[in-house]
């Protein structure tokens, strides 16, 4: 029973990271400016840089406005672009809600977006090499336990390491900072757990051979 709850919550673990996260119209990374480019038409027309009068507004998540109509770059190609400074992007795995008015000879057009920041600029809920780290760590912890192999124990014990210092490096999509912490630090927690476990295991098994 023991065993069956231990694996459960270890899934959970790497589970509740993929039900958790939401995908965003944009997403940028901490610590990098934000240039936010958009298509750009007005019933089907593409705006033209000496036509259309486009602002953006957008806003922080808890509802504050980040950049309040201001007016946007509208390029050749049809497209507008705006540049956020890093400094004002601090608010990790949140909603940024956001809005694109245009006009042009006359017509008007609006469009709405949702931006938000991330650790490594992803937009994956959770990054393949993650969950394939996850995924072997899981499995070996698993072989080890049913045969009773310490070894295989061993290996598991590092492999949730590895996992634990990889998302503490590079964290894990678009979740929040400290949330990609609290995974870092279990993982690395249940692996030297089982590195002590399995490497007492080890030390038990020489120690008794040589009692014979």
């Amino acid at each position: 029973m023991k065993f069956k709850l231990l694996i459960i919550g270890i899934f959970l673990l790497f589970v509740a990271p993929v039900i958790s996260a939401a995908e965003s119209d944009y997403v940028f990374k901490l610590g990098e400016d934000a240039l936010l480019i958009a298509s750009c038409d007005v019933n089907g027309v593409p705006c033209d840089p000496a036509l259309a009068l486009c602002n953006m507004t957008l806003r922080y998540p808890n509802g504050t406005y980040l950049v309040d109509f201001q007016p946007m770059t509208v390029r050749a190609n049809g497209d507008v672009n705006y540049t956020i400074n890093s400094n004002n992007l601090v608010e990790v795995g949140k909603e940024y809600p956001g809005k694109i008015n245009c006009i042009q000879s006359g017509e008007n057009k609006t469009a709405t977006f949702v931006m938000m920041i991330t650790p490594t600029g992803d937009n994956q809920s959770v990054p393949t090499l993650f969950l394939i780290l996850g995924i072997a760590s899981i499995i070996t912890l698993v072989f080890g336990m049913w045969l009773q192999n310490e070894y295989i124990g061993f290996i598991s014990g590092a492999l949730f390491i590895i996992t634990g210092i990889y998302s503490m490096i590079y964290g894990i999509g678009n979740l929040a900072d400290l949330y990609t912490r609290t995974i870092s630090f279990s993982c690395m927690g249940l692996g030297f757990i089982f590195e002590i476990a399995a490497g007492y295991k080890v030390v038990e098994g020489l120690i008794g051979d040589r009692a014979f």
